[in-house]
């Protein structure tokens, strides 16, 4: 029972540096401007504690940075989607959920890499799910046709949460479903054989 409470308070302890650490990240903008100091003062823990559980204020970001990471990973929803239009709506129900730490994530120089690392795999499911769908007949430049929306897409997205776009995330998911739509039915079209020659019309 004793080992079991002091993991219980060895986890808490955990999840109220990263806690903090997120609040103060928000405030801040950049990891260098945190202090185990006063992180520990806020959070009200004492630095031998902080010490038993991290090296500095670097590994703090590094296991926020991995638990967001993990948390993408066992969605299953994200993963597991049949076609375009089901991994779109699971995407934003994903971001929805977790909205305030992209937010955090995107304020922050720091972490950029980190979304950009995560919307890199999404782009890579999007694609492979549209070289296996058998309504897209045209697949000419797919890859960099997705790439460049989703590369736009993570830049609205970013401009929205540091407050630089009036843009909301309900709107960037509609214009998202309405381009999903549009792409859909210009590529459910044969590309026309461009070895074909076109007949000239008969001169008089």
């Amino acid at each position: 029972m004793k080992v079991q409470n002091i993991n219980n308070s060895s986890r808490k302890t955990k999840r109220l540096i990263k806690q903090v650490f997120a609040e103060m990240l928000s405030e801040k903008g950049e990891i260098s401007k945190i202090t185990i100091r006063e992180l520990c003062e806020r959070a009200e823990i004492s630095r031998g504690a902080f010490y038993s559980h991290y090296d500095d204020i670097y590994g703090v970001a590094e296991d926020y940075e991995n638990e967001l990471i993990d948390i993408f990973f066992d969605n299953s929803r994200l993963l597991s989607p049949t076609n375009i239009e089901q991994f779109i709506d699971s995407v934003f129900e994903y971001v929805r959920e977790n909205n305030e730490n992209y937010k955090l994530l995107c304020k922050s120089n720091d972490f950029l890499f980190t979304a950009k690392k995560l919307t890199a795999i999404a782009s890579n499911k999007f694609l492979e799910l549209c070289y296996s769908s058998p309504l897209l007949k045209d697949k000419r430049y797919l890859e960099l046709e997705i790439n460049i929306f989703v590369e736009g897409l993570l830049c609205e997205y970013v401009r929205y949460c540091r407050g630089y776009s009036a843009v909301q995330l309900d709107a960037l998911c509609d214009y998202t479903r309405t381009w999903v739509k549009q792409f859909s039915a210009r590529r459910a079209t044969p590309p026309a054989d461009q070895t074909e020659k076109t007949e000239c019309p008969s001169r008089l």
